[in-house]
């Protein structure tokens, strides 16, 4: 019971604050109606929208959020950077607070992160081009998507552990 409802809402908390942060950083930019349109004429691409930051790790994105801030640009792409780092953060906590042990949590957590690359993954053979990489390239993004899940799923699942209910004895 308690890998099923550390799953359900780690799932539910990662599909919703990716949902929120694309909403926020599009309204920021002004793009609103672009993505809207985007989503009628190509219904696959709210898999990008809800799956989106597993496909980077989260070196990347906290240097990515450093140069941001360093540089001083404060936009829409500093709002998704947040987003690609808080999202899963936020996630695997609700993970281990729901989670009914320490295996419960971690283990809600990665089936997360695999529930998510497995849906970029069908989404780029299904259409690659929605991901903005060419068709014979799709087993390489599957690839880097699967290591990129595997090490968001172990550093991030680390905060799922540490706030898991039990305790460590």
């Amino acid at each position: 019971m308690g890998l099923g409802k550390a799953l359900g809402f780690s799932l539910l908390a990662y599909v919703g604050l990716n949902f929120l942060f694309i909403i926020i950083s599009e309204t920021i930019s002004g793009n609103l109606n672009l993505l809207f349109s985007s989503i009628t004429s190509n219904p696959l691409i709210i898999l990008l929208i809800f799956f989106g930051p597993i496909i980077d790790v989260p070196s990347t994105e906290i240097f990515a959020l450093y140069g941001k801030i360093a540089f001083g640009t404060f936009d829409a792409t500093l709002i998704q950077t947040i987003g690609f780092i808080v999202t899963p953060f936020v996630a695997s906590i609700v993970a281990g607070r729901t989670g009914g042990s320490k295996g419960a949590s971690f283990g809600g957590w990665m089936i997360t992160c695999l529930i998510s690359s497995t849906a970029l993954g069908v989404l780029a053979f299904i259409n690659p081009v929605a991901l903005g990489i060419p068709p014979a390239a799709a087993v390489i993004f599957l690839i880097t998507v699967s290591i990129s899940a595997a090490i968001n799923g172990v550093f991030y699942g680390c905060f799922a552990l540490l706030f898991t209910k039990t305790e460590m004895y």
